[in-house]
């Protein structure tokens, strides 16, 4: 029972979920690993992680952060461009690959471009797809802070009751 709540515990650490790290954390760890060191150092850890994730989101200035684009415009603009265009805009992408349908791939993960509103932290990755050296999509993946949409699929068609 006790390697299961341990491989629980390192499980959620590992997806890096949020640990809130008061007196409930620390007595839960108690009762599941019994060494209070190890909870200790599992805290810290969990504390260091966040501490260094706040000076990334720090490090961007003001300017910076009102220097991003919007998402939709960035996307609007950016359809139909050359891959030379996007090089010469963005600069060279994190990684980029072609899979076997003759598409190429930019990600830019490292540099924020957009976001979702003025309010709201940048995006985590932009995702530029190339189909012959025009861009065809640009795919996001978006800030936790980011709200989540209500429509439902189908856009514009109710949700389906429940019975």
């Amino acid at each position: 029972m006790k390697t299961i709540l341990i491989m629980i515990l390192l499980f959620n650490c590992a997806n890096e979920k949020k640990i809130s790290l008061d007196e409930n954390f620390l007595k839960d760890c108690l009762e599941t690993v019994g060494d209070k060191a190890k909870c200790d150092s599992l805290a810290k850890k969990a504390e260091e992680r966040d501490t260094t994730k706040k000076i990334e989101q720090e490090k961007l200035t003001n300017e910076q952060m009102q220097g991003l684009e919007l998402r939709d415009i960035f996307k609007e603009k950016m359809l139909g461009k050359t891959k030379s265009y996007i090089i010469e805009t963005l600069g060279k992408p994190d990684s980029d690959y072609r899979d076997g349908s003759g598409m190429e791939y930019y990600s830019y993960q490292k540099k924020p471009i957009t976001r979702y509103s003025i309010q709201h932290d940048p995006d985590k990755e932009i995702i530029i797809v190339f189909r012959r050296d025009f861009v065809t999509r640009i795919d996001h993946v978006q800030a936790d802070s980011t709200p989540k949409s209500d429509f439902p699929f189908g856009f514009g068609k109710e949700k389906p009751k429940a019975k």
